[in-house]
């Protein structure tokens, strides 16, 4: 029996063999990629970001403690952000997880839980303070921000809402 060529409708040609045919196919070279060696200090950290949180870098004007709450101006630059401020209320950015000693770069975060051994919460609700100090009790005066709540004694869940204007 002899191998038979035969054409399809589609034009594509099949053999039909009397043997069983051996097809071969070829293997490509491998391939190998080459990269340099670093040459120089290595760059900057990345953002910090934890878990479940939103965090990001910016730069404090000066002097700033961990653990505060700052607002931020249009050239990310953070600075502590105090209930009573009427100008700034609006641009709250977050709480700071670094601090910095002099202007520097500092990590805020804007949602999510924070922990910290020195705290002592009481489950509830925590609210922006005076100078940027995060506080379980609610303001009489100046702006009511809900910047959280405390979920044990040394976590916050970071939930910021809208301001309300007690005055």
């Amino acid at each position: 029996m002899s191998d038979q060529v035969m054409e399809r409708d589609d034009g594509a040609h099949v053999i039909e063999a009397s043997t069983p045919l051996q097809v071969v196919t070829e293997r490509a070279a491998p391939t190998m990629v080459l990269t340099e060696a670093r040459i120089g200090p290595p760059g900057a950290p990345g953002e910090i970001g934890p878990a479940g949180g939103t965090a990001f870098a910016r730069v404090s004007d000066g002097a700033l403690s961990a653990l505060r709450i700052v607002w931020e101006d249009g050239a990310g630059v953070v600075r502590m952000l105090d209930y009573r401020d009427a100008e700034h209320i609006n641009l709250l950015a977050g709480l700071t997880l670094t601090a910095a000693a002099a202007a520097g770069p500092v990590t805020v975060q804007r949602a999510g839980p924070v922990d910290d051994d020195a705290w002592s919460w009481v489950a509830g609700r925590v609210w922006l303070g005076a100078d940027g100090i995060p506080t379980q009790t609610p303001p009489a005066d100046g702006y009511d921000v809900l910047i959280g709540y405390a979920v044990s004694p040394t976590r916050l869940y970071l939930d910021i809402q809208d301001h309300i204007n007690l005055e």
